[in-house]
Parts: C-alpha cells; sequence; structure tokens
C-alpha cells in the first residue's frame, strides 16, 4: 500500500491555536507504515497549546522507540508517557494546573489500522462515496444522541443542551476515565482515505464532509484537507474553534 499523507489548520476566530499534529513516515520507511498524531489542547494559549505539543511529542518520541511492543501495547505506553510529560510540566515548570488536551492518534502498517483516541476528536474512514466515524466520542454529544435513539430525548434538546460539548475524557494530570485503543487487521483497502481531525470541523456535516472528499477524492490530501477547511471557513460560524485536518490516502503501490 502507498501511503500519502498530508494536513492543514485554520485559526477560526481565536486569538491562538491550540491544535497541533505530527506526520511520521520516515522511522517507518520500508514497513509501508506511518504514525499520525493529532491533538485539541484546552486552556487557551498558555495551558491548551502547551498541552497539545507536549503530549505530541511525548506520544510519537514514545512509540517510535517502542518497536518490540505490539502496535496496541505501544499506544497505550505511548499515550502513559504523554500524559506523565504533562504532569512533569505542571509540576516541575508551573504549567497551568487545568491544562489538557483531546488526542487522536494512528499507526497504519500496511493494511492494518490501529488508533487510540482520548476525547471528542475524530477519526473518519471515506470508503467507496461513504464517511463513518471510526472512533469514540467522548464528549456529552454522545451520551445526549444516544438518548435521542432511545426515545428519552428530543433531538432539538439534545442539540441545544448547553454541556453538549463537555468532554468526558481527556489527557491531563488527572486519571483518564475513557480511551479507545483498537486494532482492525486486514481492514484498509485501496482507495480508502482517514481524516483525522479536532471538532472544529464540526462546523459542517458529515454529509458536507462526505461530498467534499467524494467530489475531490482523486485529489491530493493537502488539497482535500484545505477543501474541508475552506467549506468550515465559508461557513462563518460565530466563534469558530481551531481546526484541523490530516488526510490518509491508501493506493496499491509501494513505499518510496
Amino acid at each position: 500500500m502507498e501511503l500519502k499523507i498530508q494536513g492543514n489548520m485554520i485559526q477560526g476566530s481565536r486569538d491562538y491555536q491550540e491544535d497541533y499534529y505530527e506526520i511520521c513516515t520516515e522511522q517507518f520507511k520500508g514497513l509501508n507504515s506511518c504514525l499520525v498524531v493529532l491533538c485539541d489542547g484546552m486552556g487557551g494559549h498558555s495551558g491548551g497549546a502547551l498541552a497539545s505539543h507536549i503530549v505530541v511529542t511525548a506520544f510519537v518520541n514514545e512509540f517510535i522507540t517502542s518497536t518490540k511492543l505490539t502496535p496496541s501495547d505501544a499506544l497505550a505506553k505511548s499515550l502513559s508517557e504523554a500524559q506523565l510529560a504533562i504532569k512533569a510540566e505542571v509540576n516541575d515548570n508551573a504549567a497551568p494546573p487545568d491544562m489538557g488536551t483531546t488526542l487522536v492518534a494512528i499507526y497504519v502498517s500496511d493494511s492494518d489500522l490501529h488508533w487510540l483516541s482520548v476525547g471528542d476528536s475524530h477519526l473518519y474512514l471515506y470508503r467507496k462515496g461513504e464517511v463513518i466515524k471510526l472512533n469514540e466520542d467522548h464528549s456529552m454529544a454522545a451520551v445526549l444522541d444516544g438518548l435521542v435513539e432511545i426515545g428519552r430525548l428530543e433531538t432539538e434538546e439534545a442539540l441545544s443542551d448547553p454541556q453538549r460539548s463537555a468532554l468526558r475524557s481527556y489527557v491531563s494530570v488527572d486519571d483518564i476515565p475513557l480511551v479507545d485503543i483498537q486494532s482492525k487487521l486486514n481492514y484498509l483497502s485501496s482507495k480508502d482515505k482517514l481524516v483525522l481531525a479536532s471538532d472544529g470541523l464540526d462546523t459542517i456535516t458529515l454529509k458536507d464532509i462526505e461530498t467534499i472528499i467524494d467530489k475531490n477524492k482523486n485529489k491530493s490530501p493537502d488539497f482535500i484537507s484545505s477543501k474541508l477547511l475552506t467549506a468550515v471557513e465559508f461557513a462563518k460560524a460565530p466563534n469558530q474553534d481551531n481546526a484541523s485536518v490530516v488526510v490518509v490516502s491508501l493506493s496499491k503501490g509501494f513505499w518510496f
């Protein structure tokens, strides 16, 4: 499988950028593999931006050295090290004690997909004209939407609930109550696309995302990620959050 990967981000209407991501391919050259880690920080420029940078850096550094572990174990260990890095920054460098970040990370090895996520950042799969969300949503939105599905709540109530965007889990100095970690072997096919995104992309609908990707499915990941973010900007949502998108396109071929 040949992998083409590119990401883009916008600041929205915020005065600072709290999103951060890294794409790692060099460390896995020859193995048809890549690691992508994306974080959406919380706590403003002094906290959220710092938290996302610390967690991404610590996570990547740990994963690329965990060569003797299975991918799932390496992802779990990388999360532990990232949380330790947050704690060290707070304890040793007087960083804001309430800073934190969401996290979504994928490791692709040929047709195998492994992921770990905490919080409400997204992992989507585009396949044959359809986009589906792969990872769990650790925000109250998932709980409220679940109540709608079983008839306990009206759709309008769920969408307007002031706690809808509240996170039930994120990476901080505290224990992490919810972690989504999964492996899907022989899961990926040629022409699939993976999309990692912060929740700033939620300004547009899943159907919008599907339409944009399908219309541009033969374009580069850079073009697709830019198109998605252009749609977010065009929506002109008040108080638009930071938004980041990384697209991984798979095709038959070899790693160069």
